[in-house]
């Protein structure tokens, strides 16, 4: 036998030993085990025990069309937008109120002031909260005062994964990146103003994207990147 041959039968003998020793043949591996799909993981169960949902919350839910990005960040600085530090604010489901200055007159923030905001702004479901970013707030005491200081009602502050899954289990369309969950967002309106009224003073600061939703309402505002829907 030359070398060229004796070198390609080698190889070819190693193969089919460990081949043989591993008990292995092609023939056991299908097309359908080369099928992406049958590698994918099993969906998580839905979330149960929550089906209550009135129409206009579930419209706030399922209207999350926000892009979620590194551009979250990237929204305008806090302060600079005109409001005056003080917020007057209602949760509609929660049922409470709160007026609150959340900055003095240097311009810093007051802890036990957020952390009002943050308890009101907190999930109905599972009463957990998260930290409100100043800029949210300032968003919002911005609109409130171009609306001569009316009080501004939180239809959707925070929303935890488990009301977030709840959602989703009854009506198969909520975001599953809302920035609702990262408590960058917040649904509003305020009694006596248009909608129209209200989105348009909301896209005027150009501080994050800015949803419009006449049929319901309410305007989303967050403090992600500028932008409309």
């Amino acid at each position: 036998m030359n070398t060229a041959k004796l070198m390609l039968t080698i190889p070819a003998l190693l193969l089919a030993a460990g081949a043989a020793a591993a008990d292995f043949s092609l023939n056991m591996i299908s097309a359908r085990d080369m099928n992406p799909s049958s590698l994918a993981l099993p969906l998580p169960e839905p979330v149960p025990g929550f089906s209550v949902i009135t129409e206009v919350e579930e419209a706030s839910y399922l209207a999350d069309r926000e892009a979620v990005t590194e551009l979250e960040e990237r929204g305008a600085p806090a302060a600079g937008l005109g409001g005056d530090g003080t917020v007057k604010l209602y949760h509609q489901w929660h049922r409470e109120r709160l007026e609150i200055r959340y900055r003095d007159a240097s311009g810093r923030y007051i802890p036990a002031a957020l952390a009002q905001i943050r308890r009101l702004f907190r999930c109905r479901l599972t009463g957990r909260e998260i930290e409100v970013p100043s800029r949210l707030i300032e968003i919002i005491d911005a609109i409130q005062d171009r609306h001569n200081g009316a009080e501004v009602t939180i239809i959707c502050g925070y929303r935890s994964p488990e009301l977030n899954g709840a959602l989703a289990s009854d009506s198969g369309g909520v975001a599953k990146k809302s920035l609702h969950m990262r408590g960058l967002a917040a649904d509003i309106k305020i009694d006596g103003v248009r909608t129209s009224a209200l989105r348009d003073t909301a896209r005027a600061l150009r501080a994050g994207g800015v949803g419009y939703y006449p049929s319901d309402g309410f305007v989303h505002v967050d403090t992600g990147a500028v932008r409309y829907w």
